[in-house]
């Protein structure tokens, strides 16, 4: 690994997501594979944890969150929201609900997870990965379809304007 990727990635978590010194070291002891990580996927991660999840500093540190795929992340978190057993913190970070510990999320085995924070079945958590993953493919395709659109636009634009010089001419 070049020294020049470890300090890419050291700046990443000091700069952007804003991490002590202190929390960062922690960080590259517990969860060496984010020198790995693409730069952006990291962000990624951090923002979701932070924003859409609700998680401060200190917890993300504590539990290795940064260690575990986006994916499994994802999943475990948006199931437990849609079955009403987690919530993302107002601006005040009040919950009506208290939400399980980033540690009864992530850092035990599926069927620990499902048997302890989500009480459901195997079966539920299955059927939903699958349709959680249709609907992020969905998602994807669509922004991409609203991309070519407005590249579609722009040369339809395009198109008016010589058409308008060719008039002037």
């Amino acid at each position: 690994m070049r020294q020049q990727d470890i300090n890419d990635t050291v700046r990443l978590l000091k700069e952007k997501c804003l991490f002590t010194v202190q929390q960062v070291t922690k960080i590259l002891h517990s969860c060496p594979s984010v020198l790995r990580e693409d730069l952006g996927q990291l962000e990624y991660k951090f923002q979701y944890a932070y924003f859409r999840m609700g998680i401060k500093h200190p917890d993300i540190v504590k539990s290795e969150y940064l260690q575990y795929s986006l994916t499994k992340i994802k999943q475990r978190h948006i199931y437990l929201e849609r079955l009403g057993r987690y919530q993302t913190p107002d601006k005040k970070g009040q919950t009506q609900i208290p939400n399980p510990l980033l540690k009864d999320i992530l850092r035990v085995s599926e069927a620990e997870f499902l048997a302890r924070t989500a009480c459901t079945s195997v079966e539920e958590f299955e059927v939903f990965k699958k349709l959680l993953a249709r609907e992020e493919e969905e998602s994807e395709s669509s922004t991409s379809d609203d991309k070519r659109a407005s590249l579609d636009e722009d040369e339809d634009d395009n198109d008016d304007e010589d058409d308008d010089e060719e008039e002037q001419l």
